[in-house]
Protein backbone atom coordinates (compact mmCIF):
# COMPACT_ATOMS: atom_id res chain seq x y z
CA UNK A 1 0.00 0.00 0.00
CA UNK A 2 2.79 2.57 0.92
CA UNK A 3 4.53 1.95 -2.81
CA UNK A 4 0.73 2.37 -4.63
CA UNK A 5 0.54 6.02 -2.48
CA UNK A 6 3.81 7.24 -3.20
CA UNK A 7 2.98 6.46 -7.25
CA UNK A 8 -0.34 8.06 -6.86
CA UNK A 9 1.88 10.99 -5.20
CA UNK A 10 4.33 11.15 -7.77
CA UNK A 11 1.60 10.99 -10.31
CA UNK A 12 -0.43 14.36 -8.69
CA UNK A 13 3.20 16.14 -8.61
CA UNK A 14 3.76 15.48 -12.13
CA UNK A 15 0.06 16.85 -13.01
CA UNK A 16 0.65 19.93 -10.75
CA UNK A 17 3.70 20.69 -12.23
CA UNK A 18 2.41 21.01 -15.61
CA UNK A 19 -0.63 23.07 -14.30
CA UNK A 20 1.23 25.51 -12.90
CA UNK A 21 3.64 25.69 -15.46
CA UNK A 22 1.54 25.28 -18.32
CA UNK A 23 4.26 23.49 -20.50
CA UNK A 24 3.92 19.91 -20.66
CA UNK A 25 7.16 19.31 -22.52
CA UNK A 26 9.14 21.10 -19.91
CA UNK A 27 7.39 18.65 -17.19
CA UNK A 28 8.11 15.69 -19.14
CA UNK A 29 11.81 17.08 -18.89
CA UNK A 30 11.76 17.83 -15.09
CA UNK A 31 10.26 14.23 -14.07
CA UNK A 32 12.19 12.29 -16.90
CA UNK A 33 8.98 11.33 -18.80
CA UNK A 34 10.57 9.94 -22.40
CA UNK A 35 8.76 11.82 -25.23
CA UNK A 36 6.99 8.40 -26.36
CA UNK A 37 4.79 9.13 -23.10
CA UNK A 38 4.43 13.11 -23.53
CA UNK A 39 1.00 14.49 -25.20
CA UNK A 40 0.73 16.86 -27.64
CA UNK A 41 -1.96 18.39 -24.40
CA UNK A 42 -1.92 17.43 -20.95
CA UNK A 43 -5.53 16.94 -21.36
CA UNK A 44 -5.44 15.66 -24.83
CA UNK A 45 -4.59 11.40 -23.88
CA UNK A 46 -6.51 10.18 -20.42
CA UNK A 47 -3.94 7.09 -20.84
CA UNK A 48 -0.86 9.48 -20.67
CA UNK A 49 -1.37 9.63 -17.16
CA UNK A 50 -1.90 6.58 -17.03
CA UNK A 51 1.52 6.04 -18.00
CA UNK A 52 3.42 8.52 -15.84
Amino acid sequence: MNDDKREIRRKLRVLQHADDSGDVSRTCRYFGIGRAQQPHSLFSSSSWCARI
